[in-house]
């Protein structure tokens, strides 16, 4: 959801600044570069329904490549962290279940993707189906695991071949599409794969533990276009998804928002703007759909950087209108809260990122976690318990919970023992005027 090279930009900058820092007490040592592939940091973190543990991912650089995820599990408000899987194993994007006793999320095992299921506690792990990763360049992703409100069924997104695939991967390559370079987390070949992203549902009862080969996923949508971005509606009649139905989806950069009937497939389009929605997420209610989106119209993939906003509608795509309006800045990482009364998201505002409430009826913005530094991630829990994900001028991003009316307090500290033997430079804001 939000630019990771930024991210780390950043965070670096940060601790490369502390490596000339000069502080008072005992001396420590400068950063060296060889430290900045010991830093962690907490990437996604989801809240179990109840409030009693945290899903969490850890993305680590000390191995070769690109950096690399593992999931863990916490018991609030002070249990020991375990992770989910083995030691080799990569994990990331949980979801817990409805009823908070499983966790869904992409198991990676060797050269390939699973979609898995794993207790509350992260043991007695369990393969669904695979799941086929794509490179093809697309902005602001949501969500590609969603459990049906009954629990029963597990919808996904994986890729499938494209019909450009086949000439791509010929001698000599053969390119037809505008977008032909992969997206810039990708990183490991120069051209894209030509696969589309689709949804696919399995039932969250299929595979054993052990099983490479899962259960049976049916394959919901197909085509030339891509459907991503999903969310079950409440009532599970509906699967709500992101597609660009343009004649040249890669000429015209249109993401419009649509829905799935899950009993016979039919798709419903709930949005034909010449601007851009992303990530749309149901109430809890199932009467209203929240929203990332701008207002411009756009024409292609390089025309998106308009600042996207949260909006919310109508079930049946009307009545559209701009709950957070008297802020003027970027909004992003949106979600509900437990009653429905409400939005959170994240907002960008001089250099930092915090984490606002939206009322959805009226009222001013309130701003919820607002502290030097970046908000990335975050969830709340029926009882109002809050975690996020924080980087401040003195650590990556790191896993931090407060209770309705209590404190806030720090879960994880991963990168302690490398930053406590090195000076950490003061970090001073500063404003300017743009011409």
């Amino acid at each position: 959801m939000i630019d990771r090279m930024a991210r780390l930009g950043v965070g670096s900058l940060l601790l490369i600044l502390s490596a000339t820092a000069t502080v008072a007490g005992p001396p420590k040592g400068r950063l060296q570069s060889a430290d900045l592939l010991k830093l962690q940091r907490v990437e996604a973190a989801r809240v179990s329904p109840d409030g009693s543990r945290v899903a969490y991912t850890v993305s680590r650089l000390d191995g070769p490549g690109r950096p690399t995820s593992q999931i863990w599990v916490i018991r609030l408000p002070d249990g020991n962290p375990s992770r989910v899987g083995a030691e080799t194993d990569k994990g990331s994007d949980p979801e817990w279940s409805p009823d908070g006793k499983r966790i869904a999320f992409h198991l990676e095992r060797g050269e390939k993707t699973h979609l898995a299921v794993a207790d509350s506690e992260g043991g007695s792990i369990r393969i669904l189906a695979e799941v086929t990763g794509t490179n093809s360049p697309l902005t602001y992703l949501g969500r590609s695991i969603a459990w049906s409100p009954d629990g029963r069924r597990i919808a996904f997104v994986s890729a499938t071949p494209g019909p450009e695939t086949a000439d791509a991967t010929g001698d000599p390559m053969v390119i037809t599409r505008y977008l032909y370079r992969p997206d810039d987390a990708e990183g490991n070949s120069r051209f894209s794969d030509n696969r589309r992203r689709h949804i696919f549902v399995v039932d969250a009862a299929d595979g054993t533990a052990g099983n490479a080969k899962g259960g049976t996923a049916r394959q919901r949508t197909d085509g030339r276009f891509e459907e991503h971005s999903i969310d079950w509606s409440p009532d599970g009649l509906e699967i709500l998804f992101v597609s660009n139905r343009e004649p040249d989806p890669d000429l015209f950069y249109n993401p419009d928002l649509f829905t799935l009937r899950v009993a016979d497939g039919t798709v419903r389009r709930l949005t034909a703007t010449e601007s851009a929605e992303f990530q749309p997420r149901w109430s809890p209610d199932g009467k209203l759909i929240a929203f990332m989106g701008t207002k411009r119209g756009l024409t292609n993939l390089e025309t998106d950087m308009e600042d996207t906003h949260i909006w919310v509608m109508d079930r049946d795509g009307g009545n559209r209108r701009e709950p957070g309006s008297a802020i003027d800045n970027r909004q992003a990482a949106h979600g509900w809260t437990p009653d429905g009364s409400a939005v959170y998201c994240t907002v960008q505002e001089r250099g930092s990122q915090s984490l606002y409430r939206l009322p959805i009826t009226g009222g001013a913005p309130e701003a919820v976690v607002r502290e030097p530094g970046r908000v990335e991630d975050w969830s709340i829990a029926a009882n109002g318990t809050l975690v996020w994900t924080y980087a401040g001028p003195r650590d990556f991003e790191q896993l931090f919970v407060r209770n309705t009316g209590g404190p806030t307090r720090q879960i994880t500290a991963l990168n302690r023992r490398v930053l406590e033997s090195v000076a950490i430079a003061p970090v001073e804001s500063f404003t300017f005027v743009s011409n």
